[in-house]
């Protein structure tokens, strides 16, 4: 439950400024928390962490690891100070760009589906994180190979802590990820047989093999969290806190799925019987087919749901407040058949809800989550929540339909233990919705805020009337405290391989905008003390 009236800003790690393609957790990341700070937040919220996959257009909901961190996130430049790294090495940034590339348009999971009808491959000009994965992993594993020859021994005892202590999900990722490279197929399904289907002998075999591959995965894992950890420890400094972001799903080419083969919903050739997603709705007039495998929740609750308490665990460890995606799907899900190529084909299964909260109270003596409680069947979770004091998200944007009246994202209607949102990472930007609304929209939002609303002014209204709501935290988008219009949202859901590249140029956070940010978050009581 929250206790306080706060605020704070929605910015994932890719999207902050960097040399080196993609945002990471180097010296920019540290200048927004200084941002944050000077403008008088109190919470950092990102997307999830772990692992991207070119296959599934680097979405962040799409990943091979439940567990892992995504290493394009590690910063060179620490790593140059450390002297894993020369100046000299980091200049490959200026050399040619990636040639055009093809990205797949597969389906990920929440909030990046594919279209409904696919006609191929899509040809792009390389985007910023594709770029990135080509010219940054060969810096990353030269990083890991000096760090193996010339760790001290407090380094090394440091890291084996590290791998001892993460040895529950760290092994398989390591050996699913050397296998990937080895064989240089990626999807596990298609490797030897004895090896997808994990004999034993098999495995030990391979573990030797490639010892040396699985070495340098671990150690790319231990500089993530040690840059992680020491972000974090910067922005408790500066009394700012992370939210994290949990997806409901994981990937089936996944060391989760590769090393938990039973706990979902698989034929006997360890194919997906059934893949998740959401039906047609607002987002989508084709619905999501997100194509992650269904969870046997029956398997799931004869082990008392202990993947999932490990899951959440260790996610919990890395966040001060956690989002759980789609949390609907706790409740009821939409299964559609794997042969279906769209979402329109399938039907509402029920989910094990209340042994699962059950089983996270019994685990968690605090339970510091947020569920992500929005689109169709919101009566099946509600209860849930409100019974375990769970907050829920409110949306802006979404409070101006034909229901304003009793629309509960309508600002009229907020409680204090939610977290009302202007947009989320899956919205257009604020300035970029009203451009898009149509003639009825626009007038509720008018005669709702009692005088004309226009492309000058919608941005800060809608600004303001997230941070006025009784809802005791309150977050917006990077891009709406900008000003940005619709070239800049994060994700377009079912756009594939062509979301997710957005990011803040240097210098975009201006004094300016930090003081008018200052001024609102002080009016609206949302700084302690104040």
């Amino acid at each position: 439950m929250l206790q306080q009236r706060s605020s704070g800003l929605l910015l994932h790690i890719t999207s902050l400024p960097s040399a080196h393609g993609v945002g990471d957790l180097g010296p920019e990341a540290y200048r927004f928390a200084d941002f944050l700070h000077a403008s008088g937040q109190t919470y950092w919220q990102i997307l999830p962490l772990t692992p991207v996959d070119p296959g599934a257009g680097f979405s962040p909901y799409s990943s091979p690891s439940a567990f892992a961190g995504n290493t394009l996130l590690i910063s060179l430049e620490m790593l140059a100070e450390e002297g894993l790294l020369s100046k000299e090495d980091l200049a490959v940034f200026n050399e040619q760009p990636v040639q055009d590339v093809t990205v797949s348009e597969a389906p990920s999971s929440s909030g990046d589906s594919a279209p409904a009808v696919l006609a191929g491959p899509l040809i792009l000009a390389p985007s910023t994180l594709h770029a990135a994965w080509i010219k940054k992993r060969p810096l990353l594993q030269q990083a890991a190979e000096n760090f193996l020859r010339d760790a001290t021994a407090g380094q090394r005892s440091d890291y084996e802590r590290f791998c001892g202590w993460q040895a529950d999900w760290l092994d398989d990722y390591a050996l699913f990820t050397a296998l990937q490279e080895a064989t240089g197929e990626p999807t596990w399904i298609r490797w030897d047989e004895a090896i997808v289907r994990r004999d034993p002998a098999a495995l030990a075999e391979q573990k030797e093999l490639l010892q040396e591959r699985i070495e340098l995965v671990k150690v790319l894992q231990y500089f993530f969290l040690r840059q992680w950890n020491e972000l974090i420890a910067y922005c408790y400094s500066r009394k700012i806190h992370i939210i994290g972001d949990i997806p409901i799903y994981v990937q089936f080419n996944s060391a989760d799925v590769w090393a938990n083969p039973t706990l979902f919903k698989l034929d006997e050739n360890f194919q997906p019987l059934s893949v998740a997603g959401a039906p047609p709705d607002y987002f989508s007039e084709y619905g999501q087919r997100w194509g992650n495998p269904i969870y046997d929740w029956s398997e799931h609750k004869r082990t008392g749901f202990a993947w999932w308490m490990h899951r959440l665990r260790h996610q919990m460890s890395l966040y001060s407040l956690t989002r759980l995606d789609h949390f609907l799907g706790f409740a009821i899900y939409w299964e559609i058949p794997a042969s279906e190529p769209t979402a329109k084909v399938g039907e509402w299964v029920k989910a094990p809800i209340e042994d699962f909260m059950h089983a996270m109270y019994r685990q968690f003596v605090h339970l510091p989550v947020v569920a992500e409680d929005l689109g169709a069947r919101t009566a099946d979770m509600q209860p849930h929540l409100r019974h375990y004091g769970i907050p829920g998200m409110r949306v802006i944007q979404f409070g101006f339909g034909d229901d304003l009246p009793t629309s509960s994202h309508g600002v009229h209607n907020h409680t204090e233990n939610v977290v009302a949102y202007s947009g989320t990472h899956d919205n257009n930007t604020t300035l970029g919705w009203f451009r898009e609304s149509d003639e009825e929209v626009r007038q509720r939002l008018d005669d709702y805020i009692g005088f004309p609303i226009t492309e000058e002014n919608v941005v800060d209204q809608i600004c303001r009337l997230t941070m006025q709501s009784v809802a005791r935290l309150a977050i917006m988008p990077v891009q709406d405290v900008l000003n940005l219009d619709e070239t800049n949202r994060m994700n377009t859901p079912g756009l594939g391989g062509r979301s997710w590249q957005w990011r803040l140029q240097p210098g975009q956070l201006t004094d300016e905008a930090g003081e008018k940010l200052l001024k609102l978050t002080k009016m609206t009581g949302r700084i302690e003390g104040v």
